[in-house]
């Protein structure tokens, strides 16, 4: 078959993947996830973490003035693993994880009022915390919702979250927040953990108010001095020894 004076002849290749022609179909899909997401999903409590790098003390591999913003509700797909077993040096432990979707434009619409150091957030980030605090609101004896930390940020899984090549959702995996005293969250509710003293957290004496004080009468340090008393070494309870 002649095709005149062309020295060849290129029939063009239709592809769904053509990001220059499946403009209406990315948008479908797009529309698509935001509507699931805001039918299916839990309200949570997201808090940014604030960690300027310019107060990063090398030495200790921390920044002491780091803490976490108010909260902003958020409504997220959630994907509990409630009691996941992983395995670590410590053995095998049992822990909450979670994977979440929120979708990009929502995201940096309800952020639209926060800025962190002059810039606008726009999206999640590792060390940034979430409450689901409407999951567990109405739990019992006045548990509240767990919190996680989050680990991972996905903006791109092509066997879940990117049809036609499009970018729609955050991905996010978070784990169970370890409570550290940050300024700026809260332990969970009817987290109250045992402690070698009736004591543990922040001291007086700076900007965020002093961790209330434990409610336990009897604690480790006062059991353990009536097996052998480190302080009153009268009674030969020396931990270097004794002359006689």
């Amino acid at each position: 078959m002649s095709h005149g004076s062309r020295p060849y002849y290129t029939e063009e290749t239709f592809r769904f993947t053509d990001k220059l022609k499946n403009d209406n179909e990315r948008e479908n899909y797009r529309a698509w996830f935001t509507e699931q997401i805001d039918i299916h999903g839990q309200e949570v409590q997201y808090h940014v973490y604030n960690y300027p790098l310019s107060g990063h003390d090398p030495i200790y591999g921390e920044q002491p003035s780091a803490n976490f913003y108010d909260a902003v509700k958020i409504v997220m797909y959630l994907e509990l693993n409630e009691g996941s077993i992983i395995l670590s040096k410590f053995g095998l432990q049992g822990d909450d994880d979670v994977t979440a979707y929120i979708a990009i434009s929502s995201f940096s619409t309800n952020m639209s009022a926060l800025s962190v150091g002059g810039a606008v957030v726009n999206e999640p980030k590792a060390g940034d915390v979430f409450t689901l605090s409407e999951y567990g609101y109405d739990r019992p004896n006045a548990r509240g919702g767990k919190s996680f930390q989050i680990t991972q940020r996905i903006d791109q899984e092509s066997s879940t979250i990117n049809p036609l090549a499009g970018n729609y959702v955050w991905q996010i995996n978070a784990t169970r927040l370890d409570y550290t005293f940050e300024p700026g969250l809260t332990a969970e509710k009817s987290s109250d953990q045992v402690y070698d003293s009736s004591f543990s957290g922040r001291l007086s004496g700076y900007t965020n108010p002093q961790t209330d004080t434990k409610t336990t009468t009897d604690d480790v340090d006062k059991e353990a001095k009536t097996i052998f008393d480190y302080t009153d070494i009268g009674d030969g309870d020396d931990v270097y020894g004794d002359y006689y």
